[in-house]
Order: structure tokens, then sequence, then C-alpha cells
């Protein structure tokens, strides 16, 4: 990694991401302030469910949510659109911090500096996660202070933090597609559309594997149905064993094989 080039891109994609990193916290809290109203309407867990079609909640995973604690309306009001919003946004983030080289030509200057390949592509995947960290932590620490302004009777700092983890996984999965997606293509009028439309065909799955008993295969190819909300509301694990290793090998794998692929590219310079 070449820290020159690591502080550069960082500069250059910091308003975007301050731009996301304030959007999304506002946006949590106009959903978060009606949680006070919410508790002292709905005294039960499966009170509160009513509010919501059968169809809904199945389609959403809220079955084992508990809707009456901070934590749990958290996970089923806000937590999915703040996953799925931080994925749009990583995704496209990883699909043009390489691609963008090459469909502005600046890709020429990078290759007559004294940096290999590798250090340029490894960098880039630096940035990448520098942001994905960066972005979770503005989320966990927005949370938690939404659970301490909003609470009525208490919060779970072990749910918010397996939230948070879950959200990370994700999030990274999505870089990382997002990142070998940028080897093969490089022209921003394609990359734009083809990232946003993985992210919400992803949510799209996730909803029909959940709305259907047969149709549950479909959740493997929706990584958003990797977290398990309900149990992460509770203080439990946000993944299972199966789902966490599927989600390290995606990864791990589309970023190597982004940096395997490009190594070998032929650009002109």
């Amino acid at each position: 990694m070449h820290g020159v080039l690591f502080r550069t891109d960082v500069r250059r994609h910091r308003t975007s991401f301050i731009v996301w990193a304030l959007i999304l916290p506002l946006m949590s809290i106009f959903r978060m302030a009606g949680y006070p109203e919410f508790y002292e309407k709905y005294g039960f867990a499966k009170e509160a469910l009513q509010e919501f079609s059968p169809a809904e909640v199945a389609m959403f995973g809220l079955a084992g949510v508990d809707m009456t604690s901070i934590t749990g309306y958290y996970g089923a009001r806000v937590f999915s659109v703040l996953v799925l919003l931080g994925a749009v946004y990583l995704i496209m983030l990883g699909a043009t911090i390489l691609s963008k080289e090459e469909d502005d030509n600046t890709i020429e200057y990078l290759l007559v500096q004294p940096l290999s390949r590798t250090a340029i592509v490894v960098t880039k995947v630096a940035v990448v996660i520098f942001y994905a960290v960066a972005l979770n932590i503005v989320l966990f620490l927005a949370s938690w202070a939404m659970c301490v302004a909003f609470q009525q009777d208490g919060y779970s700092l072990q749910a918010l933090l397996q939230l948070a983890l879950g959200s990370f996984l994700v999030h990274l999965i999505f870089a990382a597609i997002g990142f070998l997606l940028s080897v093969f293509v490089v022209r921003s009028r394609v990359i734009y559309p083809l990232t946003i439309g993985i992210s919400l065909g992803a949510y799209f799955l996730q909803m029909l594997a959940n709305s259907s008993d047969s149709a549950q295969w479909l959740s493997w190819f929706s990584f958003f149905s990797y977290v398990r909300v309900d149990e992460a509301t509770k203080g439990s694990a946000t993944m299972d064993l199966a789902h966490l290793l599927v989600s390290l090998f995606v990864i791990v794998g589309c970023f190597a094989v982004a940096v395997f692929v490009y190594r070998r590219k032929d650009i002109s310079a």
C-alpha cells in the first residue's frame, strides 16, 4: 500500500462520505423519534406486531423481534434501511474507486509513477475498507445515541454491537463485490445502474425468501438475510457460523480475485 495514494484517495472521496454519513443518521432520527409513542401504545411484543400485516411480518422477518424494546424497534424499523443504503453507497464506492481511473484516463498518470500495480490496487482496497469501517462507526454511534435519547426502559448495548457487526459484514460484502466489478466494468454510465441494481435485487431476494418457505434457498443469494435481526436485537450472535463463513469467503475472495486479475489486466497507458 502506498501512503500518498491512500491519503489522496481518502480526500477525494471524503465529501461523498460526509454526505452519506450525515443523511443516514438524520433519516434514522425521524424513524426512531416515533418509539416513545409506539411504546406507550403497545405494551406487549405480540400487540406491537399487529401494526403490520402477516405478509409484512413474514417478508421483513419480524416474527421474533420484540418491538417494544428500543433495540427491537431499531432493528425492525431502522436497521434494514440503513444496511440497504449503506450497501448502495459502498458497492458504488468499491465499483468506481478503481474503474474511474480508467474511465477518466487518470490511470495513465498512476502507471508512470514508481508504483506497482499491486500497490495501486491494494491501496484502493484499503480506502474502500477504511470508509466501510468509518461509515459503520458513525452508524453505531448514531444508533447508540438514539437509543439513549429515546429509550423508555433501558437498552442493550450488546444488541447494538451485534447489529453493528452484522451491518459491517454485509457492507464489506457489497464493497468487495463492487470492487471486483470495477476490474471488468469501467464505464460510469454502466457501473452505477449495475451496482444499484445488484443492491436492490439482493434486498428484493431477501423479501422473496422470507415470504415463502419454498423460496428460503434464495436467502443465500441475498446477503441482507445473513444478519439474524431477531437474534441480534436480543444480544445473540448476529450470524450463524455458515453465513459468517460464506461472508468471509465472498469478502476475501472478491478482493483477492480483483487484485489478481488487475495485476494482469491489459491497460493502455
